[in-house]
């Protein structure tokens, strides 16, 4: 064993390289050149580094449960264009400030797909946020009361990837539906938004007041935005029937 310098692992310490730290002493053993020593010590601090992160931002995103793509069953969405919908899974949308729509009936798999789109972008370092639309709205009508919209509006602005889950399912004051719209534009061009909804786009005046706030709200939403819909039977009531019959 090479023996330590305490100054070094000081100054390690407060430099935070901690894998670094962690293994200087095991690699110059195995190395008799400085160069490539130096360059295995770095690449394990930066692949740490990189696999903190990754944790860092799957904590920070809140999801619900973790789903990845490689879990979906695509035979249950045989419309579904598996290809079009992986393009996705590389990121670029995000640096488009591109948007996703998934759209379709309650338990077809939409807030997999969210998840799952959500996940991947946590690995690829994005900054990345999972809500519902309820609990969403209902944060910025608390934050409107408390007069810190502005700051929840720029809380917002940091993230990367906004996933709202159940667009549609709860109808809205007009006051959700304004803060929403509001928050939507800000976002317009400038960061991307992926949500879900169980209502075609003609009946989103179901859940806004309006006609004309529905239209405008789909507009900034598609403009620059994939559009994919999901059909067929609940996957959870499908398999509560099976698991019926077979008792």
């Amino acid at each position: 064993m090479i023996d330590s310098s305490p100054l070094l692992e000081m100054q390690l310490r407060g430099m935070h390289l901690t894998t670094v730290l962690a293994n200087y002493q095991r690699l110059l053993s195995e190395h008799a050149a400085p160069l490539p020593y130096l360059s295995d010590l770095i690449s394990l601090e930066a692949a740490k580094r990189q696999e903190n992160g990754v944790k860092a931002r799957i904590t920070a995103a809140h999801f619900p449960t973790l789903k990845t793509i490689e879990s979906f069953d695509f035979t249950l969405q045989p419309e579904l264009p598996k290809a079009k919908l992986l393009e996705h899974f590389e990121g670029s949308f995000v640096d488009a400030h591109r948007n996703i729509i998934l759209s379709g009936p309650p338990g077809v798999g939409k807030s997999h797909i969210l998840s799952a789109i959500g996940l991947a972008m946590c690995m690829r370092g994005y900054r990345v946020l999972f809500t519902t639309a309820a609990a969403l709205l209902m944060k910025l009508i608390a934050a409107k009361k408390a007069a810190t919209l502005e700051r929840h509006y720029r809380s917002f602005d940091r993230i990367d990837l906004l996933l709202i889950d159940e667009l549609g399912y709860v109808p809205f004051e007009r006051e959700a539906t304004d803060l929403l719209f509001q928050l939507i534009s800000q976002r317009y061009e400038r960061r991307s938004i992926a949500l879900t909804t169980n209502l075609p786009f003609e009946k989103w005046t179901q859940v806004f007041p309006d006609e004309m706030a529905a239209t405008a709200v789909i507009d900034r939403l598609v403009h620059h935005g994939a559009v994919f819909a999901f059909a067929g039977e609940s996957h959870r009531l499908r398999t509560r029937g099976k698991s019926s019959k077979s008792a």
